[in-house]
């Protein structure tokens, strides 16, 4: 037995902390990425179910999974912007607002709605300092020529995403005083940037920012937000595995390939057919953590629980299976591991929801 488990109910809890900090302005959930690894369309369903009536996306064929589920009412957001004509052609019949990072972009989407006699509602990305997408703010002329000579367009959104808000304060701060100030540019060329919004999941938890007009959030859903623990957040997601195989080994022998251990005393050690292929012991933030911050990652992710106690992972976690020590808990083949993981990371594993 290997599933990975979603409480929604841990869910709905981290919502009510986005909303007590949102303080009443508009909430933006990210389901880009199978909503965070937990499954979109349940995610999706469960959201409404609590009010949240934006929603963001970063794949077109995740748009037509949600309006052809019966989300045909809801606001959703393209987050990234994209000058493919097949793409934006997807997204407009969709109904979906289309992120305009680019002059190139925003001129394709024109065209492509006026060739279906349409007014297409996009938002203007401004780059200020992710670099992947967006207008630069020393461009804001480009940004002025969607408003004056692109007809089929309907600027409803201006909005940046910080580049390691969980990570750095003062780059944070430096880029949004960037973003007020492309809004105050537009704003003096007479133009309306509509709903302005820059705070994600991290900013909005660790900094007091001015919300503007909505936040957006994705890891602060699953609590998972990278460094030190947010108070009100609690972490979803882990995997239920049965332990498949027990057995005794005598002092010295070695356990494990690569980064192999030898044991110092005879042990009992259990193995679980979940490896990092699965997720486990995998972290997406790890080329931007410092060394201690590394260290501290390595000490969470080398336990797991069985029958409720701490059994150490022994040597690295393999590709489809991790060996653990039991030698001092009371268990049998088939009792159940519990593996902390991010849903994001995991893939391989049926669902859960509790």
């Amino acid at each position: 037995m290997k599933n990975l488990i979603i409480d929604l109910r841990v869910v709905r809890n981290n919502l009510r902390a986005v909303k007590d900090r949102a303080e009443g302005v508009h909430v933006f959930a990210d389901l880009s990425a199978n909503a965070g690894g937990m499954g979109l369309l349940t995610v999706a369903h469960f959201l409404r179910d609590e009010g949240i009536r934006n929603f963001i996306v970063s794949d077109p064929a995740d748009a037509g999974l949600l309006r052809k589920n019966n989300f045909s009412k809801e606001r959703i957001m393209m987050l990234r912007s994209t000058a493919d004509p097949n793409e934006i052609a997807e997204l407009l019949s969709y109904g979906v607002i289309c992120t305009a990072g680019s002059y190139d972009a925003a001129v394709a989407i024109n065209g492509i709605a006026e060739s279906k006699k349409m007014i297409a509602d996009i938002q203007v990305m401004i780059d200020t300092g992710l670099g992947c997408y967006g207008f630069q703010p020393t461009e804001l002329d480009k940004v002025a020529a969607i408003y004056n000579y692109m007809s089929s367009l309907n600027v409803i959104g201006t909005f940046t995403t910080f580049s390691a808000s969980w990570r750095k304060k003062k780059p944070t701060f430096a880029q949004y005083d960037k973003f007020n100030a492309a809004l105050d540019r537009i704003i003096e060329m007479g133009f309306e940037p509509g709903i302005a919004h820059a705070i994600d999941s991290a900013a909005l938890f660790k900094y007091n920012l001015d919300l503007m007009d909505a936040v957006r959030v994705d890891t602060a859903l699953t609590g998972r937000i990278p460094g030190k623990s947010v108070p009100g957040l609690s972490k979803v997601g882990f995997i239920e595995a049965g332990l498949e195989e027990l057995g005794w080994h005598p002092k010295g022998h070695t356990i494990g390939s690569e980064r192999g251990f030898v044991t110092k005393a005879p042990t009992k050690i259990a193995i679980l057919s979940i490896g990092y292929y699965h997720g486990f012991g995998v972290d997406r933030y790890f080329v931007e953590r410092s060394l201690f911050d590394i260290f501290k990652w390595r000490r969470r992710a080398s336990f797991v629980r069985v029958n409720g106690q701490k059994a150490r992972v022994l040597g690295s976690v393999g590709l489809m299976h991790t060996m653990v020590d039991v030698t001092n808990i009371d268990c049998t083949v088939g009792d159940i591991a519990l593996l902390d993981v991010d849903p994001v990371n995991v893939k391989g594993l049926p669902i859960v929801y509790r």
